[in-house]
Formats: structure tokens, sequence, C-alpha cells
């Protein structure tokens, strides 16, 4: 069985990888807004992924962070039901909202 502080550690690293995922789908939400203000075609369905992708970016990092340890990340029991709920995804699949 892990330590308190091994497992302090690790959730600090998971952490820490969360939120540097968040930045990066950030950066990439924000080139792409960028790049639609010059001279070449962007698709408004790339930019609504990227703004999905950030999103649930923040969500994973928030819950990492309200989590009383680290079993309970995804100790819900709902299967992720609720990064499916934000993509609009249901048990019959895609939802449109």
């Amino acid at each position: 069985m892990k330590s308190e502080i091994e497992l302090a550690r690790a959730r600090e690293q998971r952490t820490a990888e969360l939120a540097t995922g968040l930045r990066y789908a950030r950066e990439r939400l924000s080139l792409y807004k960028a790049r639609s203000y010059g001279p070449r075609m962007t698709s408004p369905a790339r930019l609504r992924e990227l703004e999905r992708a950030a999103e649930l970016a923040e969500t994973r990092l928030h819950r990492a962070q309200t989590a009383p340890d680290m079993g309970s990340l995804d100790a819900e029991g709902d299967g992720g039901a609720a990064e499916q709920e934000i993509r609009g995804e249901t048990d019959e699949g895609v939802g449109f909202c």
C-alpha cells in the first residue's frame, strides 16, 4: 500500500500534467482563433472541436483538484458520464444540443 506522501506526490504530478494539458488546449484554441482573422480559410467545426477539447481539459483538471485522493479521481462511478455530458454524448450515441 502506498504511503500518504507517495499518494500526495502522485496527485501533484497528475494535477501538473492536467494543467499542462489545459494550457496546451487553450493555446491551440487561441492560435486557431487568431488564424481565423487571416486570409486562410478556417473551419467552424474545427473551432468548436478545439473549444470542446479546452472545456474537457478544464473539467479534468477541476475534478482532479477537488478529488479527496487519487482513488477518487473517477470514483463517482459514473463511467465518465460527466465528460460525456459535456461532449453531448449519451448512451444512445451522440446527442445533439
